[in-house]
């Protein structure tokens, strides 16, 4: 993980934009899998990030993510490890900052992990309209998914996972 928080960085600093540093992205993105539940909170919590719904096989946060306002969703394997990790981004109404936020995103995990192949995928939100859709596989037992949703860049949505316009989604599964 290490890595592709080393290779987001730079490829925030290449881009010439400023995005604003939070604990709480930089929290998220170092938790490796196997953390316990309890490690996990307590250094999101650290990060200033606040427990919105506590459960032993799931734990959901807010917080912020490079200055975005998100939701982070944890889930555990039989209630102890740590095997999925997501974070879900509202947009702050900058259509164009956003896309170019996601760009850095997709830059930085095709440095760490080789192209994405960034696909279009229809929109379930919003007939018509599509998302474009990111997938690396590290490792055999490791998949990351990153989603922009356009569509949902040009509003401030409310508390819904559905409206956020980026999802970048962690899945280990040596454990199923």
């Amino acid at each position: 993980m290490k890595k592709i928080l080393c290779a987001l960085t730079f490829c925030l600093i290449l881009s010439g934009e400023a995005f604003p540093a939070s604990n709480s992205s930089e929290a998220f993105m170092s938790l490796p899998f196997g953390h316990s539940y309890a490690r996990t909170q307590k250094r999101m919590e650290n990060s200033g990030a606040k427990v919105l719904t506590p459960r032993k096989d799931t734990l959901t946060m807010e917080g912020m993510f490079e200055g975005y306002p998100a939701t982070f969703i944890f889930g555990f394997y039989k209630k102890k490890l740590l095997n999925h990790k997501a974070v879900y981004l509202q947009s702050m109404g900058d259509a164009e900052f956003d896309r170019k936020f996601y760009e850095a995103v997709q830059k930085g995990l095709n440095a760490a992990y080789g192209s994405g192949h960034e696909t279009p995928t229809a929109n379930t939100r919003a007939a018509g309209k599509i998302m474009l859709k990111n997938v690396w596989t590290p490792d055999r037992y490791t998949t990351i998914t990153l989603t922009y949703n356009p569509e949902m860049s040009k509003r401030f949505p409310g508390s819904s996972l559905s409206g956020k316009f980026i999802q970048l989604i962690y899945k280990y599964e040596k454990w199923d």
